[in-house]
């Protein structure tokens, strides 16, 4: 009887939650105030639903809680959040404009089915492997389309938005579609994670990061039904796709004069911004997912009356992944000096603003140097140098090569993107310095803000080089002070985007023949922008990862078939990957230095440098008997990919050590070592 009435408590309160929920979204158009309610809301999910999990878990009464007190403070604070409203986004469209929209949604849904057709469960290292060229000019075409709806006056905002958001799910959605199993392998890391605390509410130990992406994905996969899974690969290029066009289109009103508020510049400034690069929203991971909420803070900033929801969007951020929370906080606290300051003497300003200053630049180091194991040791000893990060930045900066001409083109942007966004970068700076005197005063402040921020970081960045990490290998050491790069560069965004509004509004004043050329030069350039954001395989680069493929799946359940009793496996990581998306994580073993999961993770584990001893030495029987031993189990295997570097040489010698093995198709091999 009591279970019957928690179950009925249960779903009444679900139903009152999704009747509320229902109320807030009811007729969500694309733009107008609705867009930043519905960040607010999401935002807020990710906040509260980090707390219950950190101090509770997410189970049904951890998500129940969520959603009311979720609820609650949206009710509460909603009519602070003060974006204007657009009143006007529905409009009879005319002849043309139907013709218009409806010839680019043909050639989208062409270029969609393309990769579709081309979706694979082989091991790739490029998804450009197995599409179909037509999808360049499927894209091509319906960029040119959507370059003639943004240049359409009379069209109203609405729709302009909705095509630019299909636009860039279109580009940043490649490996969402081709990979089947999924792309990368730190999101297979995560799904299991969150398929665990679905199943049991909450995992141990309970680190504070991650639990933003985590909670959002599995209350929504509890309330939808949708899986995990599709949740964890759509995340990331859905929220892109949705909420920065109209970010952008916010913020470029924001920081324009009067009389350019409806200038059809500000529309092909959004078309043309992926130029940049959008590598970091193809793939769903709290880093990546971070930056999203990191750039939609700095963006939503303007007008500086606006604190409310970069304040929500900082600890939502700082939710996601503390690396990138950090400097969003620093920048929140530097808002919130600038929006207080006439409340605050001279020397208290000025005591506040180096205290948020030191925080941008120290922060990071200090909470890498503690991620780290807080060892000393680790600075007198650190395997990366300043000089790393020169090396990081101008390693591949050259001419393109004697292939053809499209290809040579392509590197010559591939060779040289780093050199042309620190250009950028320096060249968006003088432009606001040049500018600022005639520009509003909030804009003022906003690019002041943003040039000191940006210089913190540096600070931040060369400190952080001066780290090491004893549980990563030796060329993953500079990841994490690589990613302090990409949030100066984020911090540099909103100037970038202003000097290529200002680039934009010059190139339209020219004669028809210049702009021609200039439209012919960009919409290559969105091409380029695509292609070189997913990794590659041709004549000039070798991505060398391969994805996880059918065959991997396949190895990991033909072992767990063919074990008699525990055991453990020797792989690559895409092998453990499929092992972690079929068994999660339900098999691991207590040894003298800690848990060990049955497969090789983390990279920088013992598993993996016994496997690495395999197959760059030697794959002989007493290694894999030392693997055991570690474990304390009395079986193994070997798994080998073919296309593993000198795998017939392996293959061949680990048939005479092995007690058994079998093959998948030719494509990957499997040793089974028994005491």
């Amino acid at each position: 009887m009591l279970s019957k009435i928690t179950t009925f408590s249960k779903n009444l309160l679900l139903l009152i939650s999704m009747v509320q929920i229902a109320k807030i979204v009811k007729n969500l158009r694309p733009s107008g105030r609705r867009g930043e309610m519905i960040l607010f809301f999401l935002s807020l999910i990710i906040i509260i639903g980090s707390i219950i999990y950190f101090f509770y878990a997410l189970d049904w009464l951890g998500i129940i809680a969520t959603l009311i007190l979720t609820i609650l403070i949206f009710l509460i604070l909603k009519s602070r959040i003060l974006y204007p409203r657009d009143k006007n986004n529905y409009q009879i469209l005319d002849k043309k404009s139907i013709w218009l929209l409806a010839g680019y949604g043909l050639f989208w849904l062409a270029a969609l089915g393309t990769l579709w057709q081309n979706r694979s469960l082989r091991p790739l290292i490029s998804p450009w492997d197995v599409v179909s060229p037509n999808f360049f000019w499927f894209y091509a075409l319906a960029s040119g389309l959507l370059l003639a709806v943004c240049l359409k006056k009379d069209l109203r905002p609405v729709w302009k938005i909705v095509c630019l958001s299909a636009h860039y799910f279109l580009s940043a959605g490649v490996a969402l579609i081709i990979y089947r199993l999924g792309y990368g392998f730190d999101p297979f890391v995560h799904r299991a994670t969150m398929e665990l605390i679905s199943t049991s509410g909450s995992v141990l130990p309970k680190p504070p990061y991650y639990l933003g992406e985590y909670s959002l994905i599995v209350i929504f996969h509890k309330l939808s039904g949708l899986s995990i899974e599709l949740l964890n690969r759509i995340l990331v290029p859905g929220l892109a796709a949705i909420f920065l066009p109209r970010a952008l289109w916010y913020f470029l009103q924001s920081i324009s004069p009067a009389e350019e508020k409806t200038s059809r510049s500000l529309w092909l400034t959004i078309l043309f911004l992926p130029i940049l690069g959008f590598s970091p929203f193809i793939l769903t991971t709290p880093q990546n997912l971070s930056y999203l909420f990191l750039i939609l803070t700095i963006l939503y900033t303007l007008p500086k009356a606006q604190v409310l929801l970069p304040l929500i969007l900082a600890l939502a951020t700082t939710a996601i992944h503390p690396l990138t929370g950090l400097p969003a906080l620093g920048w929140v606290a530097l808002i919130l000096l600038n929006r207080y300051q006439a409340k605050l003497k001279i020397k208290t300003q000025k005591i506040f603003n180096y205290l948020i200053l030191a925080f941008l630049a120290f922060a990071l180091p200090l909470a890498l140097f503690i991620a780290g194991g807080a060892n000393w040791q680790n600075l007198s000893s650190s395997r990366v140098s300043f000089l790393g990060l020169f090396a990081t930045l101008f390693n591949s900066v050259g001419l393109s090569g004697r292939e053809n001409w499209l290809l040579n083109l392509v590197y010559l942007v591939a060779h040289n993107y780093n050199l042309l966004i620190i250009g950028l970068i320096i060249a968006a700076i003088i432009y606001f310095f040049k500018t600022a005197p005639a520009s509003p005063a909030d804009y003022r402040w906003f690019g002041n803000n943003l040039i000191r921020a940006g210089g913190a970081l540096i600070v931040a960045l060369l400190l952080s080089y001066r780290l090491s990490f004893n549980d990563l290998i030796n060329y993953e050491q500079s990841g994490y002070a690589n990613r302090i790069l990409i949030i100066i560069a984020i911090f540099s965004l909103p100037l970038i985007i202003n000097l290529l509004r200002r680039i934009i509004e010059l190139i339209r004043r020219q004669n028809i023949l210049t702009k021609s050329a200039w439209i012919i030069a960009g919409l290559t350039l969105l091409l380029i922008s695509v292609y070189l954001s997913y990794p590659r395989f041709d004549k000039y680069w070798n991505s060398r990862g391969y994805s996880t493929s059918g065959s991997d799946r396949q190895a990991v359940e033909l072992v767990n078939q063919m074990a008699t009793n525990a055991y453990i496996v020797l792989a690559n990581q895409q092998v453990s990957a499929a092992a972690l998306s079929t068994f999660g994580f339900n098999h691991y073993y207590q040894t003298p230095s800690g848990l060990l999961y049955f497969y090789p993770i983390p990279t920088g584990g013992p598993l993996y440098q016994y496997y690495l001893e395999m197959v760059y030495k030697n794959p002989d029987r007493q290694t894999m008997l030392q693997a055991l031993d570690l474990a304390g189990v009395n079986e193994g295997y070997l798994i080998i990919n073919k296309y593993w570097y000198q795998s017939g040489r392996i293959i061949n010698t680990a048939k005479l050590s092995a007690n058994h093995w079998r093959n998948i198709s030719d494509e990957v091999y499997i040793f089974q070592y028994q005491r």
